[in-house]
This record gives C-alpha cells, sequence and structure tokens, in this order.
C-alpha cells in the first residue's frame, strides 16, 4: 500500500530423554550483531538493519501533522472534521504504544477548523492502484497549496479526504521527502487516506501506512495474490484485518523496540535451548533468530491470545523466515506452516501456522538443515530447541 517516490518475507522431548542429552547452550553464537541482517539498500525497503529512505523515526517521538480535504465535485458531508481525527486517534496512538512496549510515541497534530477545499475534482486524480508518483505528489502539492499555511516540522504529513470521496479509494504513503511547489520542506513522508480507511480497515490503515514511513514492507503480495499469501494474518503489514496484527518480532528488533538481549542468535552448528515469553508481553526473550547466510535468517517467536493479538485464533511457536534480497510485496517475510492441511483458522491456512505441545510440536528445514522443537511450556513461556546442521 505504499507509493514508490520520484527518488525512488518434533517430536516433542521428554523430560527423561532430555536428561540424557549433552548439554545444550544458548549462547552458540554469543554476538547478537552475527544476526543483524544489513539491509540491501539496492532492494526497495529491503527487511535488514540500517535501511536508508529518510525513514520516520520509530522510538521517541513519531510527529504527524493531519489535514483534511474534500473536492469541488464531492463535498464535505460531515459537520467537522472532528469525527475524521477521532476515527483514526487515538485508537493508532494507542496501537503504537502497545506494540513498541512504550517506545514509540506518535503524536499528532491535527487541523479540524475546517476541510480545505482541493483545487480539482476527486475524479480527476484517476485515484487508482499504479497510482504515479508524479499523480500522487500532485495530489498532495494540490492539498498542500490549499491549506496555504504554514505547517510546523514535523515527520509525516497525514491527507485525510472528507468519507463523502468515492474516488479516493485506497490509502497509500509517498516515500519521497514532501515539498509544496515552491520547494518548501515539509515531511519526511506522507500518507494519503482513502475510503478503504471508512469501509474496510478502520484506524488500523494508518499503522500499517505509518509503518511504511518507518521503512517496513508490505508483506502481502503486490502483484495481486491473496493478501494471505506469504503471512497469512500474522502481521499488520500484511492483512490489516488478519486475527493476529502485532508486528513480527524480526521488525520490532528493526525498529528498536526490542534490545539486543532479548533476542537470541543461532550462528553456529550445534544444538541450543532457548526459553521465549509471548511477543505481546514486555519483557523477557522474543525471539531466536537462525542465520542460514547474510541474507537468510529464520526467526522463532512465541504468540499469544493477548494485547494487539486478542483476536488470535492459534497460538504457539512461529516460525518465519526473513530475506534481505526480496522487495516489498514479493515475499521478505514467508511464515512456515508447521500444520500444512489442516485447513488453517479466520479464513487463511497459515493463520494456524504455529508449533504447539496440542499438535505439531516439532518442525524440520531441510533445506538450511535447521529443526526447531518445544520442550516444555510454562504458563506462556516456551522452551524450545534448535538445531543447526
Amino acid at each position: 500500500m505504499h507509493q514508490l517516490s520520484l527518488f525512488i518475507w518434533a517430536w516433542s522431548i521428554s523430560g527423561m530423554f532430555a536428561a540424557t542429552l549433552p548439554q545444550a547452550r544458548a549462547d552458540v553464537s554469543t554476538d547478537v550483531s552475527a544476526c543483524k541482517l544489513a539491509a540491501v539498500q539496492s532492494v526497495y525497503l529491503s527487511a535488514g538493519f540500517g535501511y536508508e529512505l529518510n525513514c520516520a523515526p520509530s522510538v521517541g517521538t513519531l510527529s504527524a501533522f493531519m489535514v483534511f480535504v474534500d473536492f469541488p465535485d464531492q463535498t464535505a458531508t460531515e459537520s467537522s472534521p472532528e469525527g475524521l481525527r477521532d476515527f483514526f486517534l487515538p485508537a493508532a496512538a494507542d496501537w503504537y504504544d502497545t506494540a513498541s512496549y512504550g517506545a514509540l510515541n506518535l503524536s499528532v497534530e491535527a487541523d479540524t477548523s475546517r476541510f480545505y477545499r482541493m483545487p480539482a475534482t476527486s475524479v480527476s486524480y484517476d485515484w487508482q492502484r499504479g497510482l504515479t508518483a508524479e499523480a500522487h505528489e500532485r495530489y498532495i502539492q494540490d492539498a498542500l497549496a490549499a491549506y496555504n499555511a504554514s505547517i510546523p516540522p514535523t515527520d509525516v504529513l497525514y491527507i485525510v479526504p472528507t468519507a463523502n470521496a468515492p474516488a479516493i479509494s485506497f490509502s497509500p504513503t509517498f516515500m519521497g521527502n514532501v515539498t509544496t511547489r515552491d520547494g518548501t520542506y515539509v515531511a519526511k513522508k506522507a500518507v494519503t487516506f482513502g475510503q478503504d480507511a471508512y469501509e474496510t480497515w478502520g484506524s488500523l490503515v494508518l499503522n500499517h501506512e505509518t509503518g511504511h514511513t518507518m521503512c517496513l514492507p508490505d508483506y502481502y503480495p503486490l502483484d495481486g495474490g491473496a493478501t494471505g499469501l506469504f503471512i497469512g494474518g500474522w502481521d499488520l503489514m500484511g492483512l490489516i484485518s488478519g486475527p493476529s496484527p502485532d508486528y513480527f518480532a524480526w521488525d520490532k528488533w528493526r525498529l528498536g523496540w526490542l534490545a539486543d538481549d532479548q533476542i537470541d542468535c543461532v550462528a553456529e552448528a550445534g544444538e541450543t535451548m532457548h526459553v521465549l515469553s509471548p511477543l505481546e508481553v514486555n519483557g523477557g526473550s522474543k525471539a531466536v533468530v537462525v542465520k542460514h547466510s547474510d541474507t537468510e535468517v529464520l526467526v522463532a517467536e512465541v504468540r499469544s491470545a493477548r494485547g494487539l493479538d486478542a483476536a488470535s485464533c492459534a497460538t504457539g511457536v512461529l516460525l518465519y523466515t526473513i530475506s534481505t534480497t526480496t522487495p516489498t510485496g514479493q515475499g521478505p517475510v514467508r511464515v512456515i506452516d508447521a500444520t500444512p492441511g489442516s485447513g488453517g483458522c479466520a479464513a487463511d491456512e497459515l493463520n494456524d501456522a504455529t508449533l504447539s505441545l496440542d499438535g505439531a510440536s516439532s518442525h524440520r528445514f531441510a533445506d538450511w538443515g535447521i529443526e526447531v522443537s518445544i520442550v516444555t511450556k510454562d504458563g506462556e513461556d516456551y522452551e524450545i530447541k534448535v538445531t543447526r546442521g
């Protein structure tokens, strides 16, 4: 849902058997940086660390300014923009506060004094999938011209149309620097909302699109395939309305929401034991990252039906792969289905992909020589064994 700018992915081990194994170590790789795959700058929105595209901040305060517009052919039917502001906020800001464990404060200043009239009709913007960067920038600069007032320094510009403008059908993010026509700098990025917010996604579309401003990729296929093809409903950057929308632990680590000491890195051959607490709960170890190459890792994390994932239809140990050479919308993150052929839940085969003691408790990735097995469960914490060949 983003727009490329002009600058242009078991066996169960009984306690008796486990006791006969050599002492397993959780520190096969003591240097967690070995698992911090670097972003590939030539790959658009590469899912590695350090991607550079003037990204909005992901820790501290992300400041945003929100303006409201209508059109000569579709005038606002709302008595005030306040209702549209309240449609998005504070829900979207609260979502980030929860997802980031308090590390990110989304601070939005909204001018709700009136709707600013765009200089062109809504249909004239030809708001279709495949919207060009030039056409998108024209819309943004028209909105800034209509606003015709200075905007305080900000990270993201939000442009919200009246709900009475069906021609503005979806909500893309402009990924280049936002300027007025005379070249005055306004923001790092802009999100232009559309009817999909009001009719389908609700306030979560703001979180999805703001994820792009922080340089997160799309995890659904941009070529028109099924939305859940790569990850099911496990992350907001895929299916916005999925049952488990919390961000993957990999991205929380990249964004600075998880510390290095909350990640176990396995970069050498051997067996290791790890205890993971649910991603949705603050504190504790959150992921095991198993390095396959300089551009690929496998990640294990625990998902529960708590917090942002309260609607989850399956819990347990979620496994997925990361590829830093796969661009946005082509599957840079891919969930591994530990229960293939189950039929899934919540309308997607991958939504019950987790390992659990009630079902599949072990999964082997033959091509990579990696096996992940659940050893025990204590409350909602899981002890897992990772075998890396």
